[in-house]
């Protein structure tokens, strides 16, 4: 089920811990009503707890899951161990339901940097990044560290939307991006700077 009209949607989320980027991320994907599913890939555990969802951890609870619209999954059972594995997994099954299902769909992935390094990305990962669109996919990516995501995620990103960073290599990577790094180093917990990357607008908001 290709979607051709659909535009490539590729979010980056970047704070400090407490300073807002997931709440932003979660909050983002409950917002938006137009969603058919949201794909969380919960390796903590933390994204069921603040949504008030049960996790799916088998795949018959994974396929039941999307009736519901949110698809939380908990990869320790079928993935004892291996999260790579598991994150491996998981994206090529987004990526094949979403080619199946009509519709935008939205992965939201924390911390991406743990399943991939700077020089390589599993291909499935990449699929969803550079094919999901005929898809309908798109991507939110939650990080800390935005300097250590692979460039094949940061050169696909569509808007960064910043928390408030510590760090140079941090804020260099977002300077690239087109955040003003002196702004995001003095953000007040809560308040973010969104950049819209292809045409550098940018506009400011607080979560409180």
């Amino acid at each position: 089920m290709l979607q051709l009209e659909a535009r490539r949607s590729i979010t980056l989320a970047a704070g400090a811990s407490g300073t807002g980027k997931t709440t932003f991320a979660l909050r983002s994907l409950v917002a938006d009503r137009s969603l058919a599913c949201r794909f969380l890939f919960d390796a903590e555990g933390e994204f069921a707890r603040r949504l008030g969802l049960t996790p799916a951890e088998t795949t018959e609870e994974l396929a039941c899951s999307l009736e519901d619209g949110f698809t939380v999954f908990d990869p320790h059972r079928l993935f004892p161990g291996r999260l790579a594995a598991a994150f491996d997994w998981f994206c090529t099954w987004c990526f094949n339901v979403s080619g199946r299902l009509g519709g935008p769909k939205v992965l939201l992935v924390d911390e991406a940097w743990k399943y991939c390094s700077p020089h390589s990305i599993p291909f499935s990962m990449a699929n969803c990044i550079q094919t999901g669109r005929k898809h309908g996919l798109g991507m939110i990516f939650a990080t800390q560290r935005p300097n250590k995501l692979n460039e094949a995620i940061t050169n696909e990103v569509t808007e960064c939307v910043c928390f408030r960073l510590q760090g140079g290599n941090a804020l260099r990577r977002v300077e690239e991006l087109g955040a003003d790094p002196s702004e995001v180093a003095g953000l007040a917990p809560g308040a973010f700077v969104s950049v819209n990357v292809q045409s550098g607008q940018a506009t400011r908001g607080r979560l409180w």
